[in-house]
């Protein structure tokens, strides 16, 4: 999903209170219609008379020495989002008479009480009693002039965690086509690393960890197995050249050792703990073999024993630290290994282990049979980190301003209206993420979440009444 750009319509609180007769008694700006008037003092003769494209209905207000009336003529209908029309004032210096002509004005769908107890539905097509008077009664509780801003969803953090085996220099039929000369599994990955990264640059914020790290040597003991306290590349914005530079390039031979992978894992989680907690994070992991070289074991067991661990930090990323991880596998085989001595696990099948690993964490393939995204080629594998990381991009917009009045607020997704749900864990709809506040953000749940991904924006309005 591309990363949305958002259209956002912050409503401005006016904490002032008074009537349309004050407002209109000193050069500046009108609180209820956002217009620029004039005049001097309270006027002391002549009358002030307003004409709102509203409702069908008549309101009047006094004032010192004059008096405000309204005439409201035509009701609107057929939409659910206020739009203010165009406010027009003139003032006479010598009576102090005031006209003011406004469009019509609704209120999003909601179901509101005014100050006199009367109620208000609507359905789309509910409508400003009085510019000047409110919603009913006394006080003005129009929405104010509405601000615009364009924002952008949450650009996520991700870490990659790069298998770095001896196994990934392996030659594979990397294009499908028999007739061309296999590479190496690490070429593959090298490349596909540059274009994901590349073509993500500015929607995801990478960061990249290997297992085991580029001192480890292809040998029969712990020298095998070495794994960096802290990740090689630490998360940034545009981060692709430095992942790029810190990685073995393509076309190396010098690829060696196990599959620490837990340790691997384990790196690139704590990493992403320190980083800011109210922002998404994902662990993409990646291999083509099954983990080993378990902490405390000695060789054989180092080797040639399942490192089960793995799974355990997986599941607790995703349950207590709400670290999601998504599994590739490269050309993983779906079969039981044999029980030699050969530096791989022994008895277990590498196809199962993934399976497992990819629910526990937290966002497995949908697919009954095939958990993780397992690939035979390179472009099976670009195809998977594409699908991974687009669903790895975020559905939470944050706001710079709060709204006013949150109940108002309208989200749509092309022109449909996208419902204010409850729970975003089983609804499809829309919810601040913090539901009692402060409401500086919202998030898009389910098929919300991935219409906002495949259209690439969303209209979202706000609207504030006055006090």
């Amino acid at each position: 999903m591309v990363l949305s750009s958002l259209l956002v319509q912050f409503g401005c609180g006016d904490n002032g209170e008074g009537s349309a007769s004050d407002a209109m008694t000193t050069p500046g700006t009108n609180p209820t219609t956002g217009v620029s008037t004039s005049g001097s003092g309270v006027p002391t003769e002549g009358s002030a008379s307003a004409t709102d494209g509203v409702t069908g209905g008549m309101s009047s207000q006094s004032s010192t020495g004059g008096s405000i009336s309204g005439t409201d003529t035509a009701a609107t209908s057929g939409t659910s989002d206020p739009t203010a029309g165009t406010d027009s004032a003139t003032s006479a210096a010598s009576t102090g008479a005031v006209s003011v002509s406004d469009s019509a004005t609704t209120l999003p769908d909601t179901t509101t009480t005014d100050p006199g107890g009367t109620t208000t539905t609507g359905g789309g097509d509910t409508t400003v009693a009085d510019m000047s008077t409110g919603i009913g009664g006394t006080t003005e509780e129009t929405p104010c002039q509405v601000q615009m801003a364009t924002l952008k969803p949450v650009i996520p953090n991700m870490m990659l965690a790069l298998d770095k085996s001896g196994s990934m220099l392996t030659l594979w039929d990397h294009d499908a086509n028999p007739n061309t000369p296999t590479i190496t599994r690490w070429n593959s990955l090298y490349q596909v690393v540059d274009t994901v990264t590349g073509k993500f640059n500015d929607k995801v914020n990478f960061g990249a960890n290997l297992f085991p790290n580029k001192s480890a040597q292809q040998v029969y003991n712990a020298n095998a197995c070495l794994v960096n306290a802290n990740v090689e590349i630490k998360v940034k914005a545009k981060n692709q050249a430095a992942i790029l530079a810190g990685i073995p390039a393509a076309n190396t031979m010098a690829i060696y050792g196990g599959t620490p992978a837990a340790a691997g894992v384990t790196s690139a989680l704590n990493h992403l703990k320190t980083l800011p907690a109210d922002v998404p994070k994902a662990l993409l992991l990646i291999t083509d073999g099954a983990a080993n070289c378990g902490m405390g074991l000695a060789p054989p067991p180092l080797f040639e024993m399942y490192d089960q661990t793995l799974h355990t930090i997986v599941g607790d990323a995703f349950t207590k630290d709400k670290i999601p991880t998504y599994v590739i596998g490269i050309n993983t085989i779906n079969m039981l290994s044999d029980g030699k001595q050969d530096g791989s696990p022994d008895m277990i099948n590498p196809f199962t282990k993934l399976n497992e690993l990819a629910v526990l964490g937290g966002n497995p393939k949908n697919d009954p049979n095939e958990k993780f995204y397992n690939a035979d080629n390179q472009i099976e594998l670009s195809a998977a980190l594409d699908a991974v990381i687009a669903d790895a991009l975020s559905c939470i917009i944050k706001l710079d301003v709060e709204p006013a009045k949150p109940e108002f607020t309208i989200v749509k997704i092309d022109g449909v209206k996208v419902p204010h749900v409850m729970n975003c864990g089983n609804e499809n709809g829309w919810v601040y993420t913090n539901p009692n506040g402060p409401y500086d953000a919202i998030e898009l749940c389910g098929t919300a979440c991935m219409n906002l991904k495949t259209s690439g924006k969303a209209d979202v309005n706000f609207f504030c009444v006055p006090n």
